[in-house]
């Protein structure tokens, strides 16, 4: 059994950015015209194939080891308290079916997150699979670019994309043409940017010295081909937090530039907060953003605990002055802003201690880079928050960071 857990928790990580899906709740799916993924219940294969994993992976636990759980039990805590606000929230005022759906959501993410930390393969292997899959990604991205458009092979996820088909993410070239960004086989370019990001980060320490630069290079031409301004930010900010820790290795000094860094990025996403509807821009897509800001303060104002998860988009019409058009209604890309009007205040408090209390308890080696992506990313997007495979990548980058820091099984034998 145990050779067959590790073959399927090995295909898991390298198949989980296929967005092969099926639809199975969607009532408000089409309330504006439009197709509305926001609100609209999905089941994934690699979740199918996770479910698998778990099972078998708890029967062998059971069998062979009575299990004895190895972790703060307050810290475990507030992350329960976490989900449990979250179901309440969207029952009491959303769509209780889609709160119930976001917590088995959060339980998956805990899984994969035990299966890294149990070790059921060793982290270097996983690393070799996390790559290798992110390299499928990278040349599967190239080819939709070269050929400005879908590769056809839906039967693995792919989107149905084109440089003439609306709401597709694409460029404006000089010459009048526009040029698709690469999707891989994710719903969108920005989420390939951040898996590639991701994946780069947790893997360089596992990287010999010489072959770095490649690798660096080779996932920072994928990100380029997404064409992801905000993957491009978070990947010279990541590089140059990796090179100044590189340097300085005290955990001492590493923390407080941690500090530093989580100050600075509280006190920029309040007051983009407060003051996005006194920002003057040209930039269409940065003008969006700034009034889903807006809708977003205003939500919060009548809605301080929340409106429910998935409910942003079903609820912003009724806090902007202009009628929105049907492909504006999207949830706000920031993921603070987000979690702030889904689950409420309360919500976000309880994230946010729940990140804190794990670097408190876990970070004794200073190697944080991975938490850090995720919290360069979240003001500039949604997905981390809102798709599956957002929440898959945070469960991995916080069991790389509690393994590499805290490197004891969190199941053990029973005395």
């Amino acid at each position: 059994m145990v050779s067959v857990i590790k073959y399927l928790w090995g295909l898991f990580l390298f198949t989980f950015p296929l967005s092969i899906r099926w639809v199975f709740y969607e009532p408000a799916s089409y309330r504006f015209g439009n197709f509305n993924p926001w609100v609209t219940g999905f089941v994934y294969l690699p979740e199918i194939l996770l479910g698998v994993v778990f099972v078998l992976w708890i029967i062998y636990k059971l069998k062979v080891e009575s299990l004895k759980l190895k972790v703060g039990s307050w810290l475990w805590g507030v992350f329960f308290l976490f989900a449990i606000n979250a179901f309440v929230v969207t029952l009491l005022f959303g769509d209780g079916f889609l709160g119930a759906m976001f917590v088995l959501r959060l339980f998956e993410a805990l899984v994969v997150f035990w299966l890294l930390t149990d070790e059921v393969l060793p982290i270097k292997n996983m690393v070799t699979i996390l790559l290798f899959g992110a390299v499928l990604q990278i040349l599967w991205g190239y080819a939709q670019w070269r050929m400005n458009g879908s590769l056809g092979l839906t039967w693995l996820g792919e989107s149905v994309f084109g440089p003439d088909i609306f709401g597709v993410a694409k460029i404006d070239l000089a010459d009048g043409a526009k040029q698709v960004r690469a999707y891989g086989s994710f719903l969108h370019s920005n989420i390939l940017a951040a898996y590639l990001l991701i994946i780069l980060f947790l893997s360089l320490r596992y990287l010999k010295y010489g072959y770095k630069l490649f690798w660096i290079a080779l996932f920072t031409w994928g990100i380029y081909l997404t064409n992801s301004q905000a993957a491009m930010i978070v990947d010279a900010l990541t590089l140059g937090l990796y090179i100044l820790f590189a340097f300085f290795k005290s955990p001492l000094f590493r923390k407080a530039i941690g500090l530093a860094i989580i100050v600075v990025l509280a006190l920029g996403n309040f007051w983009f907060f407060k003051n996005s509807h006194a920002i003057q821009t040209r930039d269409l897509s940065i003008q969006e953003r700034l009034e889903q800001n807006v809708i977003s303060r205003n939500m919060w104002s009548a809605h301080p605990f929340g409106v429910g998860v998935s409910d942003f988009t079903l609820e912003m019409e009724h806090f902007n002055a202009d009628k929105l058009l049907p492909w504006e209604f999207q949830p706000v890309h920031n993921t603070y802003f987000l979690i702030l009007n889904e689950v409420g205040v309360q919500g976000l408090l309880l994230l946010l201690l729940f990140i804190l209390a794990l670097f408190d308890r876990y970070w004794e080696g200073g190697k944080a880079i991975g938490i850090f992506i995720l919290l360069f990313l979240m003001p500039f997007d949604h997905f981390l928050w809102d798709s599956w495979v957002g929440l898959i990548l945070i469960a991995i980058v916080a069991g790389f960071f509690v393994l590499e820091n805290h490197p004891h099984k969190l199941f053990t034998k029973e005395d």
